[in-house]
């Protein structure tokens, strides 16, 4: 998934939720550790989980971008 301003605009309220939660992490060990976490705390929420991926996904792209 490529991030682009349009595309984070187009986020639901709960993604960017999401994604700003997933803002604190500056390396990906530390988004993957985040996520995880929030995995297991909304294990059985299906929609939850789905926000949750969407958020790490344009997250991991902002991360990638920066290197």
């Amino acid at each position: 998934m490529k991030v682009t301003v349009s595309a984070l605009t187009n986020l639901s309220e709960n993604e960017q939720q999401w994604l700003r939660h997933f803002r604190r992490s500056k390396s990906m060990n530390t988004l993957d550790i985040q996520c995880e976490g929030a995995e297991r705390k909304h294990a059985g929420n299906s929609k939850e989980l789905n926000d949750i991926n969407t958020a790490w996904c344009a997250r991991e792209q902002e991360l990638l971008s920066w290197h």
